[in-house]
């Protein structure tokens, strides 16, 4: 009887090895799996959603589609780029249901905020809401395609031949997105020495 690998273990593995394991219906690799891509394909799914209770959503019903489609997963060669396309073509789906409602707890956060205690802590997530907030005027100011490809090879690792797969585009068009996105960020650094 062959024993499961171990979490640390299945880190190491790569995502075609993890299709594998998938495939021979090992839970752990679909959590690795799930826990190295879930947040970049949420990311991604800004591109094509606002509401991100709907991402949310659509990219958990990506990883419930791989664990039931378990038979087929040795057919993909290249498990990244087809978590994104899958990712993308869930959210180009139509909604057939209302939209998530946001509620937000204020009570909580009332209580948090009036401890004298945690003081220090508010000024340190405000110094970090505002290295955000600068962070996101300087990608505001890319080109929304540009920007998309930017994140997909920064932020998601991404290589030029997969995003231009993923999203249908050759090759030379995924390079002059970046190009633009490098002289905009370039341009708003220089300009406004943000950093």
């Amino acid at each position: 009887m062959k024993s499961k690998p171990t979490y640390q273990a299945l880190n190491h593995k790569t995502d075609l090895e993890l299709f594998q394991l998938i495939k021979e219906r090992d839970k752990g690799a679909l959590e690795t799996v799930f826990n190295r891509y879930y947040e970049s394909l949420c990311r991604f799914g800004t591109t094509y959603e606002n509401d991100m209770d709907v991402i949310e959503e659509k990219v958990s019903d990506v990883f419930i589609h791989l664990w039931n489609a378990h038979e087929r997963l040795d057919q993909i060669k290249k498990p990244k780029p087809y978590l994104f396309v899958v990712v993308k073509h869930k959210l180009m789906e139509p909604v057939s249901y209302q939209k998530l409602k946001h509620t937000l707890d204020r009570g909580l956060e009332d209580e948090r905020s009036s401890s004298p205690c945690i003081e220090q802590e508010i000024i340190e997530q405000e110094q970090r809401e505002m290295y955000v907030r600068r962070i996101q005027e300087v990608l505001d100011k890319i080109p929304k395609k540009s920007r998309q490809i930017f994140e997909m090879s920064r932020l998601d690792e991404l290589k030029y031949k997969e995003i231009s797969e993923i999203l249908g585009v050759s090759i030379k068009t995924v390079e002059n997105h970046m190009a633009i996105a490098l002289k905009t960020i370039r341009n708003m650094v220089v300009k406004n020495k943000q950093f």
